[in-house]
């Protein structure tokens, strides 16, 4: 069975899909494209999971599972991050929240520097009934007013205010010299109240009711109308200018902004906004942001000028190093004005703004001369446009121009193998050849990582990504492979341009890698996941097909012969904890893990269990440690996922996994292991009581009926008698001696009711 079958069949039955309740969902059945294609479902399970974990295609994980075609989906319904949703509704539902979720993501540094100030926003967003008031801090320029947007944006998207509701934006510095004209703004005025309030006015408050008011520069408040706001946001109340009698109502979530310490405010006004916001100025936010905000506003500039924007290296390089008094809007502006300036320069009917180091402010030129002493060793320029970033100097021209005829003559030769005018294996040697020539140039050429920021951080992120591939997959690799594969991501800083042509021939040719070299493939795809979130660089086809076929070509030892194994429990990380342990004690990752809900069922253990035998190859055996659950009802449904021997083991602690742990690192086989584990000692089950220190004790009791030893009958011979046994029988420490006194009968009696062990006390008569 192909899996472009199936792939094609699924594309085609998604096409139809939608979330209507009535829609039939058989077609995206794993039993039912079993039927579909007359072959076994186990066959059709696993080419449906290895699409999953390819990024093919979705799975449901519900009962029965249901798969889609994740290119068909999100061209009809959004892009998605992830393959795996637990039910249709969780799918529906993350479409829904990654489109509110994006609204932050647009900001650079959303998940870096700016990532706790966006969860207090949010914080202030989802308080019950209508959030909090909250207070944006930081110098100017540092985006309070765009961030105060933004938030009413998501709190739309959210549904926490209707889709309709009002925004308004109020810079209290305006009227800071004016308190009763501010006044009448903010909370509105009546006929009368001043001197030309002609007819009654509502104010900002009444205006943005069920939506938000953002008030900028709020140090401007004079105490008076910091007074009234707090008592608008301790009562939900407040009075127009003019007027004492009618107390209006309105329901407005406050953002308030400024750039001024807190003292500056009254306590009680303080005391009425919870949440306080530090907004981090343009230098705190790191110089990786830095350039991406320069670079960004190129862009911008680029869109606005309908023109490719060449700046060079040197010009780039000054504005980093610059220090904006005003941050990020004087940063921007500065940008204008350099490109302002650059098409002013421009000769009439050019294709592209050039900006250089003359195009900067001359303030700037001016006052920091020292900007422009050490350059960093790029060469050549950037050029922005439609969104897109592209270096264009000499060396990166030349690597471009490798890569590209590489690729080519990659295609060449796949399409004379499809035209029958060379062998298969002939072309494939070709590719390899050619492909290993350029990777070898190409770590040659790339300039020094010491000096280089961004070629230091793509070799970087490539060996944090081979050391996870050993540590995780134990897959072993050359260290020639980090720098060949970081020098070709230096280089390719783009997608190639192919004509239709090249790109259809490019998809079978992708197809033909995927089926051929399966192991590289995989780990190419991981390659592609890693980079893309570390760097925000996106992988073509060309970049996949040129990876794996030189990876293809190295040594990549993959150790597949190791037996699988995994530790299942219910309750919170108690497997994970104990599989954990054992991982760090052996120094390999040798156990998987599996929790499960303490309401979990022996069901769904097995449903848990048919996932991990769907996407896992067990050729040479598993081995599972399960703490409760029928282990025959286990066994008996999971049979015809398994391809080799399945070992349970129903003891879940550290020692025995610990124990079937240095056997898989001995290399024993899975039978071994169970006879190993079959005539182990199992625990050993004692019952323990407290020791108690017992009393001395002696029993008095004589024929004629007087008690000897009773108090009565003489107390000195009594504390004498004591004294002398004490010493006698060497009693020592906390033990005491005590007298029984008892009646010869009641002693015949007692003594017959006792039965007598080894471990009891002896007894000793004395005759007086």
């Amino acid at each position: 069975m192909k899996k472009e079958k199936v792939t094609d069949y699924l594309r085609k039955a998604t096409e139809n899909f939608s979330f209507h309740d009535d829609l039939d969902l058989s077609p995206f059945e794993t039993n039912e494209i079993a039927a579909f294609f007359s072959s076994k479902r186990t066959t059709i399970s696993r080419i449906l999971n290895q699409g999953v974990k390819e990024g093919e295609l979705i799975k449901i994980n519900t009962r029965p599972v249901y798969f889609l075609h994740k290119r068909t989906f999100e061209k009809n319904f959004g892009k998605l991050k992830g393959s795996v949703f637990k039910s249709f509704q969780a799918l529906s539902e993350y479409i829904l929240e990654d489109s509110a979720e994006m609204i932050f993501r647009r900001l650079i540094g959303y998940d870096k520097s700016l990532k706790e100030v966006l969860e207090q926003m949010k914080t202030a967003i989802f308080y019950p009934d209508n959030g909090l008031p909250i207070m944006l801090l930081g110098p100017t320029g540092i985006g309070k007013t765009y961030l105060a947007r933004l938030m009413y944006e998501y709190t739309k998207a959210k549904k926490r205010i209707k889709q309709d509701a009002p925004f308004y934006v109020f810079n209290c510095a305006q009227y800071a010299n004016n308190p009763e004209l501010l006044t009448s703004y903010l909370f509105g005025h009546v006929k009368g109240a001043y001197t030309g309030a002609d007819k009654d006015k509502a104010g900002l408050l009444e205006m943005a009711d069920e939506g938000i008011l953002f008030l900028d520069e709020a140090h401007r408040l004079n105490r008076e109308g910091q007074e009234k706001l707090f008592t608008f946001m301790d009562q939900g109340t407040f009075y127009r200018l003019g007027d004492t009698e009618i107390a209006r109502k309105a329901k407005v979530r406050l953002v308030f902004a400024t750039t001024e310490k807190t003292n500056r405010f009254l306590e009680t006004f303080l005391r009425r906004i919870p949440i306080k916001v530090s907004v981090p100025s343009l230098d705190e936010r790191g110089p990786f942001e830095k350039s991406q905000l320069i670079e960004h506003f190129f862009m911008e500039e680029s869109q606005l000028f309908q023109l490719p924007i060449e700046v060079s290296h040197q010009t780039l390089d000054a504005l980093n190093k610059y220090h904006y008094e005003g941050n990020i809007g004087e940063c921007k502006n500065m940008i204008k004005y350099t490109c302002g300036c650059a098409y002013a320069k421009a000769a009439k009917g050019s294709d592209k703004i050039k900006v250089t180091l003359q195009d900067l402010p001359k303030e700037m030129l001016k006052n920091v001369p020292q900007l422009f002493h050490h350059f960093t060793a790029n060469e050549g320029n950037v050029i922005f446009f439609s969104g897109r970033k592209q270096s264009v100097g000499e060396m990166n021209e030349l690597a471009i121009d490798k890569i590209r005829h590489t690729f080519k003559n990659c295609l060449k030769y796949y399409q004379k193998v499809k035209e029958g005018n060379i062998e298969e294996q002939v072309a494939n040697q070709k590719m390899c050849e050619d492909i290993t020539v350029l990777l070898d140039q190409l770590i040659f050429t790339r300039p020094d990582d010491n000096i280089n920021i961004m070629m230091g951080f793509t070799l970087q992120t490539m060996q944090e990504f081979f050391r996870y591939l050993e540590t995780n997959h134990h897959i072993k690799y050359e260290g020639n492979n980090v720098y060949a594969l970081s020098s070709y991501l230096f280089f390719k800083t783009g997608l190639l341009a192919l004509n239709h042509q090249d790109e259809v021939l490019s998809e079978q040719l992708l197809d033909d890698v995927k089926q051929r070299y399966k192991k590289e493939y995989q780990i190419v795809l991981m390659v592609k996941t890693f980079i893309e979130n570390r760097i925000e660089f996106q992988l073509g086809n060309e970049d996949i097909i040129i990876m794996t076929l030189f990876l293809s070509t190295t040594k990549i030892s993959h150790d597949e012969s190791r037996i699988k194994a995994m530790v299942i429990a219910h309750g919170y990380a108690t497997a994970s904890s104990i599989a954990n342990v054992c991982n760090r004690i052996l120094g390999v990752n040798v156990f998987d893990s599996l929790d499960m809900e303490i309401e979990a069922t022996t069901d769904d253990i097995i449903e848990k269990l048919r996932h991990y035998l769907e996407i896992n190859e067990t050729n040479n055996g598993l081995i599972i440690f399960v703490d409760m659950g029928s282990l025959n009802q286990i066994q008996n449904q999971i049979q015809e996922y398994i391809d080799g021997p399945l070992l349970f083991i129903d003891q879940v602690t550290t020692m025995p996994v610990l124990e079937v742990g240095h056997c898989l690192m001995k290399g024993n086989t899975i039978h071994e292991i169970a006879e190993h584990m079959q005539i182990l000692e199992r625990p050993k089950v004692n019952l323990l009581h407290p020791k108690k220190k017992k009393a001395y004790a002696i029993v008095t009791s004589c024929f004629t009926g007087i008690v000897l030893l009773a108090p009565q009958n003489g107390r000195k011979l009594t504390v004498l008698f004591v004294q002398k046994l004490t010493e006698l029988l060497s009693i020592k420490g906390e033990a005491s001696l005590r007298f029984i006194v008892a009646s010869p009968m009641s002693l015949i009696l007692k003594f017959k009711s006792l039965s007598f062990h080894e471990s009891s006390p002896s007894i000793t008569r004395f005759t007086i």
